[in-house]
């Protein structure tokens, strides 16, 4: 396979990558942001940077499990949001009954920055990179499909390892994560990475941006 026709084959994912390394480096340059949320000090350009190119390598690793997906048109696009506003309501309705910590969020405008670079680290490391090794591992006799089943629970441990508040708090989170992560692999099997991270980025609007301002305000 050509260079051209990998990269026509993974132009969304590069657009969608491009626009998430872009964010990255604004939010480097806008004051304030040393500290940020999972990633403490870290700077979030360079691992954004790496993810990009972990990325690409992986989904063409992956190749006819990571399809290509429709053109993106405003339906599409409205689809994503409504279903990343219908994923925000459960972690909401626990925030309300028993409140994460104040600073959960990174305040605006930075958190527009941070949530879309964030995404894509995200998708990487709990999506791509544990696909791709259990699709390395998995005998080639057994079906393609037994390889989401495990990833499902990769982002859910991970929030359960850093998530300090009730027991009850925890589960809930733990069953949230699952639900979110179960439907953009369901959607990646189908539709590709771009559907994927897009619903991703729909829940991030809604939960961490939207509900991030209004809850400060409302519940402190």
């Amino acid at each position: 396979m050509t260079v051209r026709r990998i990269l026509g084959r993974h132009r969304g994912y590069l657009v969608t990558a491009g626009l998430c390394c872009a964010s990255a480096a604004v939010l480097a340059a806008l004051p304030g942001t040393g500290v940020l949320p999972v990633l403490g000090t870290v700077p979030l350009l360079p691992v954004t940077l790496i993810s990009a190119f972990a990325g690409a390598v992986l989904l063409h690793v992956l190749g006819n499990l990571a399809p290509l997906g429709p053109a993106y048109r405003g339906r599409h696009i409205a689809q994503l949001l409504a279903l990343g506003a219908v994923l925000a309501l459960p972690p909401i309705a626990i925030d309300l009954a028993m409140p994460f910590p104040r600073g959960m969020n990174l305040p605006l405008p930075g958190a527009l920055f941070f949530y879309l670079a964030i995404a894509l680290v995200a998708e990487v490391v709990f999506h791509l990179v544990p696909l791709a090794a259990l699709n390395a591992l998995l005998p080639r006799r057994v079906s393609r499909l037994w390889l989401f089943l495990p990833v499902v629970f990769v982002e859910p441990l991970f929030q359960a390892m850093v998530t300090d508040g009730p027991a009850l708090q925890s589960w809930l989170v733990i069953g949230n994560v699952s639900l979110i992560s179960a439907t953009q692999l369901w959607l990646f099997r189908r539709y590709g990475f771009v559907a994927m991270i897009g619903v991703r980025l729909a829940f991030y609007l809604f939960w961490h941006i939207l509900w991030g301002a209004l809850r400060l305000p409302l519940l402190f």
